[in-house]
Formats: structure tokens, sequence, C-alpha cells
């Protein structure tokens, strides 16, 4: 007797990233999903990396590969022999400086796999040459796309844009455990909380200006960054800049925290705010609407994409001022801030949720099967 034989999609994902930031995140809630609807998943990244740890003991075969040195010239010969070996026939790649490797490497396989590049930051490879060579782009927000779109005209039939979804089950505002960062910093429950997330680059600076106005309508008012306090020259400027403004005692500093930390850092603040006027996207501000807190942003980059139409969110178009005055708005209304609070869950669970974006990556890969 016969059986059909299900065509199993077969992705090699190529990610050489040292350390863990939001793309090594978007491939933990990704590649165990596409494993669920079927397909053969291994990935090409550096040894001893956050990734290797991640992935270590699952179902995604994993090559580590050096790329230091000498490493970088038989890097790609690896890379093709993984590709032969996995009979790979789609090469994602997650970053521009793994594109040579994974190029070479596909051609050295002699499979001639299908390049996927996934641009996540405005800041993509510069070379219209290697774009073209790539079979299809997918960026992660209209910012990116009109970025990549204007730098290549001759590519825009080739780029998709599929959105981020975060996993629920971690942020959750009924089974979170509230408390635990005001306990921490020992502040009472009606002292307002502004909450932040990312690396000082991210142009949190401009939000010490507006920071100064709410405190003169809010002077209890605290700022919460989820960052590290030392280290870079925009941590130094930043707190040059609150020490000019009078707010050093007003800010809290928290370091980086855990999916779990981060969990109750949502929980905990009134509302969150975004000044980074590039963000390919923004993952953090899904985690703090799906956690219950409202978002205000300037209405630049990629969070413009999670946002617009967001009824537990607002975009300024403004300046300091302009966001203050939103911020003010929010905070001394409390059943706008409740209603904004309790709209926001639902908003990212109909429309970014890691179902959908499993969902939406395993269609589109389906999709090149029959491509040339």
């Amino acid at each position: 007797m016969l059986h059909a034989v299900c065509n199993i999609m077969k992705i090699l994902f190529v990610n050489n990233f040292r350390g863990r930031g939001g793309g090594e995140e978007f491939l933990r809630d990704l590649l165990p999903g596409l494993i669920e609807k079927g397909s053969a998943i291994g990935l090409v990244c550096r040894p001893d990396t956050p990734l290797v740890a991640m992935f270590a003991n699952s179902a995604i075969n994993l090559y580590p590969i050096h790329r230091n040195g000498l490493n970088a010239l038989t890097s790609v010969v690896k890379t093709a022999k993984a590709i032969r070996d996995g009979q790979f026939e789609i090469i994602a790649i997650q970053r521009g400086h793994d594109i040579i490797q994974a190029w070479i490497g596909a051609f050295l396989s002699g499979r001639k796999p299908k390049l996927i590049y996934t641009v996540q930051v405005p800041e993509f490879i510069r070379s219209r040459f290697i774009l073209k060579r790539m079979k299809r782009i997918i960026t992660i927000s209209r910012y990116i796309r009109d970025k990549i779109v204007t730098f290549s005209p001759e590519i825009a039939s080739r780029v998709k844009i599929i959105y981020y979804g975060i996993d629920l089950s971690q942020f959750n505002p009924t089974s979170v455990q509230r408390g635990i960062f005001r306990h921490r910093f020992s502040l009472p429950s009606s002292m307002p909380i502004i909450g932040t997330v990312g690396d000082l680059w991210k142009n949190q600076i401009e939000f010490l200006d507006a920071f100064y106005v709410i405190k003169k309508e809010i002077p209890h008012a605290r700022f919460a960054l989820v960052a590290s306090d030392a280290g870079s020259v925009s941590v130094d400027a930043f707190k040059k800049r609150a020490a000019e403004l009078g707010l050093t005692d007003s800010l809290l500093w928290t370091g980086r925290l855990s999916k779990e930390e981060m969990s109750a850092f949502y929980a905990d603040i009134d509302l969150a705010i975004s000044t980074h006027r590039k963000e390919g996207f923004g993952i953090w501000v899904l985690e703090a609407l799906a956690m219950g807190a409202p978002v205000v942003s300037v209405n630049e980059g990629g969070i413009r994409d999670s946002l617009e139409g967001c009824p537990a969110g607002v975009l300024v178009d403004d300046g300091p001022r302009a966001m203050a005055a939103e911020i003010i708005r929010i905070l001394q209304d409390d059943a706008l801030r409740r209603k904004m609070s309790k709209s926001g869950p639902q908003w990212v669970a109909e429309r970014f949720k890691r179902e959908r974006m499993i969902g939406d990556y395993a269609n589109y890969f389906e999709s090149l099967q029959g491509l040339p």
C-alpha cells in the first residue's frame, strides 16, 4: 500500500551574533514553532554563544562554526558541508554580516538553495549587488522595508513584511506577581512609574526634557530604565543631562532583566515610553502592551507598526513638550489609563501573538518551494 510522503521543508538559519538581542529572542520563539509544523531546522552560529546554549538538547540541528581570523575562510567550507549534509533548501540569513558566508557556502554546496535575508535593523548591508543575489528579503516593519526599497528600488517585488509575535504565556497580566519591582526600590503603589527598555544608544536622552516637564506637574513621578547604568558614552551623556535638569534622584536603573523579571517590570510600571526614532520594530513594546502598560512613543521608526490604531498607544509627532502633555494626560486620568491598560493585551493577542508569526513564516517559506 502506498502512502503519501510529506514534503518536509528544510531550512538552515545563519546567525553569528556573539550576544543575545532581539534577533536571538526572535529565533528562540520562531524555530521551535517551525519544527512543530513539521520543518527540519538547522542553525549556523558561533560556538560558545547564547544561541548554542539556547538550542542545546533541542530538535534544532546546531552547526557551531568559528569565524575568527583564518577561520573566516574555512567557515564557508563548513557552511557548505552543513547545507549538503542537511540537504537544506532554504538558507535564512539573519544579519547582513552573515550574507557572504551563507552565499559562498550555498554556492560551494552545489545544492542551489534559496537565499532569504531577514532585515531586522535599519543598518542593513549597503550592497545592491549582494541584495540582488537574495531570492527574497523579509523585513519586520514598514520603516525598514521603505529604507531598503529606497536604497535598491529594483528589489521591491522581492520584499515581504512579516511582523514579530510574542509568547503570550510569558506575558500574561493575569498571572504575573505584582509589586516585585516596586518592592525592590521601596516604591509605594501610588507613585507613578514611567518605564523604558533598551541600551542608552536608543535615544532615551531625548525623553529627559519631557520628563522635566512631567515632574513639574507630577513631582513624585519616576523614570525606570531597563538598561545598564555604566560603560558607554551614551550612558555618560544621559547622566550628565539628567544632572543638569535635576532629575538624577528620579531615575531608577534596573540593569538587564530576564524574561520573567521583564513581566514583573511591565506589571509595575504605569506607562511605557520610547524616543528611539530608528527602532526596527521594538519587541519590548508588544511585551509592555501585553502586560497592560500603555505606550507613548515618537511617531517614527518601526514602532509605528505596532501602535498605529492601538487603543493602548499614543504616537507623538512633535517634541518633548508634546510627549510630556500626552503622558501627563494619561497619568492624571485614572479611568483613561485603566481603559488603555485593559485594551493593550487584546490588541497584541489579535495581531502580534507568537502563533501568528510562526504561521506567517511557515506559509511564506512554503510558498518559496516552487520558485526556480
